[in-house]
């Protein structure tokens, strides 16, 4: 009976420190579970977390904006806005909210405003992951979207490492459009811009003023594109801004992209209108130039079409302004100048081939220059030179008149100096340099000269040389060097030299026109005292007179 009472005593006790050990347990439980409710209720994200705790964040939320009003309601239960929240402040409050669960979260809406960047970034409530994602729908509609970053409906788990590859390169791609100076820009099938790069964005910000754009982005070419180009071509554009006089010239052209959108680029093409308007004002001026000049011009390309014509070229060829301006090939523009009897006949056609490639050639090089014979008489100088790029330029010169006045004054040459070789006294006419520019027969005759030597005109040196050579010594000839020279007086004089045959001669020298000097020599009576004794006054020539006078007086001024 007693070892059944103590068997008894210890079943009590030690339900007893089962039961003890079970209310401690509990007591345990209670207080680490009031230190995490404390712990969590200190959080800066505890109202947010509590909220979403209670409010269900569990699900997909989004919010659409237009323009900073909110176009989307706000369910009873949302954990970011409250549900009468001002629709024209409701953005602010919400980017206010969202803030806090991301450090990346600000930089990111600030680009979805000012450029439409669409960003899907990571975030936390608590302990909670989330996901934040933005972008821009139908041209104008700002969407956020919050929700848990857990597999839910429309998403799907991606490896980080992919996801985070495809986010550097989407940013490199950005960073790439961006730093181009061209404006780029893509529209959809509306004509719509749903997205531009950088220089776009500056572009439009240069259009306000200076205001910063914001989406909707306005189509800045809409006027100047009413046709878009087709696909490989561009169409010139111009803007005109607000911080510059002159327009901004571009060349904008457009690439077709999948689904109906196409991609738009804009060049600069400042510096090339400026070029094309300085080569048009001096093409103008040139033409103008070329207009007022007697000369025909005619400039064919390399290859060989006629691209620049002036007014006297259809004067002076006759082939018509017409057939000029169809800019004809070089052979068909000298078949018309033959047609035209405007350039020499050829004997055959063979011959006309070659002539027409000599002409070519000759032109390429700059050597050609020809005088053509026309049939009615007149003259033309054609002259031929290269131009850059392959092209050749022809110079047509009507130089018959020239022509004809040289042939005058020729003919009038000749005769003179038919009329200097009919007199009997020995003439010869130098410079003031000591050049011989003119002699007549009698002098040749009188001196021996060949009449080739003569032709050469030798130097009143060598002449000088020559006539002491074949007189007895006389002072004469230096006095002929100074009076040529201008340095002694230059008034007419006449002097007698004997040559070594015996034969007597008077010397006579007079200035003439141009500082020039003219010496002539006359063979004189060796039988009288005094050579000029026998010219009688009837006989007398005013060549004799000047020199018999001049005789007396040099014959005082010895005495």
């Amino acid at each position: 009976m007693g070892q059944k009472n103590g068997v008894r005593v210890l079943d009590n006790a030690a339900t007893l420190i089962f039961i003890a050990i079970t209310f401690t347990t509990a007591a345990i439980a209670v207080v680490l579970t009031t230190r995490l409710l404390a712990s969590r209720s200190s959080s800066p994200y505890a109202g947010a977390a509590n909220s979403a705790q209670t409010s269900g964040t569990d699900v997909l939320r989004r919010y659409q904006f237009r323009e900073g009003y909110m176009l989307s309601d706000v369910a009873p239960d949302d954990a970011f806005l409250d549900c009468g929240v001002d629709r024209t402040m409701a953005f602010r409050r919400l980017v206010s909210s969202l803030t806090p669960l991301s450090p990346e979260f600000q930089a990111n809406v600030d680009a979805l405003q000012d450029r439409g960047d669409a960003f899907l970034i990571d975030g936390r409530i608590g302990s909670d992951a989330v996901f934040i994602a933005g972008r821009i729908e139908d041209e104008d509609v700002l969407t956020l979207s919050v929700g848990p970053a857990g597999d839910g409906e429309g998403r799907q788990a991606v490896e980080t490492a992919t996801l985070d590859a495809l986010q550097t390169e989407l940013s490199d791609l950005r960073a790439t459009m961006d730093t181009g100076v061209a404006p780029m820009w893509r529209e959809d099938e509306s004509a719509r811009v749903t997205w531009a790069n950088a220089a776009y964005f500056d572009l439009v910000e240069r259009l306000r003023g200076g205001e910063a754009p914001g989406w909707p982005l306005p189509r800045i070419f809409a006027s100047e594109l009413e046709h878009a180009p087709s696909d490989g071509t561009f169409r010139r554009c111009k803007i005109a801004m607000p911080d510059r006089d002159e327009p901004t010239w571009y060349e904008v052209s457009r690439d077709p992209l999948p689904g109906g959108t196409a991609l738009f680029t804009a060049q600069p093409a400042d510096r090339l209108v400026r070029a094309e308007t300085s080569l048009r004002e001096f093409l103008q001026t040139t033409t103008k130039t070329f207009a007022a000049l007697p000369v025909g011009l005619a400039v064919f390309d390399r290859k060989r079409q006629l691209v620049t014509f002036n007014p006297a070229l259809v004067a002076l060829t006759q082939a018509g302004a017409e057939f000029l301006t169809t800019r004809p090939d070089l052979k068909s523009f000298l078949d018309q100048l033959r047609e035209k009897k405007r350039m020499p006949e050829p004997r055959d056609y063979r011959s006309w081939r070659d002539e027409i490639a000599q002409l070519e050639e000759g032109a390429e090089n700059g050597t050609y220059h020809q005088l053509w014979e026309l049939p009615e008489g007149k003259t033309f100088r054609v002259m031929g030179r290269p131009h850059p790029d392959g092209a050749i330029a022809f110079m047509l010169e009507d130089i018959s008149a020239e022509v004809s006045l040289t042939r005058q004054f020729r003919a009038d040459l000749e005769m003179f100096q038919a009329v200097l070789d009919a007199v009997p006294v020995a003439i010869a006419v130098f410079q003031a340099d000591g050049a011989m520019v003119g002699a007549n027969e009698g002098y040749g005759r009188l001196w021996g000269q060949d009449p080739q030597v003569l032709a050469q005109m030798p130097h009143l040196n060598q002449a000088c040389v020559e006539w002491s050579a074949r007189c007895k010594p006389s002072r004469v000839w230096g006095e002929i060097r100074q009076f040529v020279g201008h340095e002694v007086e230059r008034g007419p004089w006449v002097e007698a030299v004997e040559t070594l045959d015996g034969v007597r001669l008077a010397v006579r020298m007079a200035p003439t026109r141009g500082r020039a000097t003219v010496v002539q020599f006359l063979p004189l009576d060796v039988s009288q005292s005094d050579p000029l004794a026998e010219l009688t006054p009837a006989s007398a020539t005013p060549l004799l007179d000047a020199a018999r006078a001049q005789t007396e007086r040099s014959a005082q001024r010895r005495a």
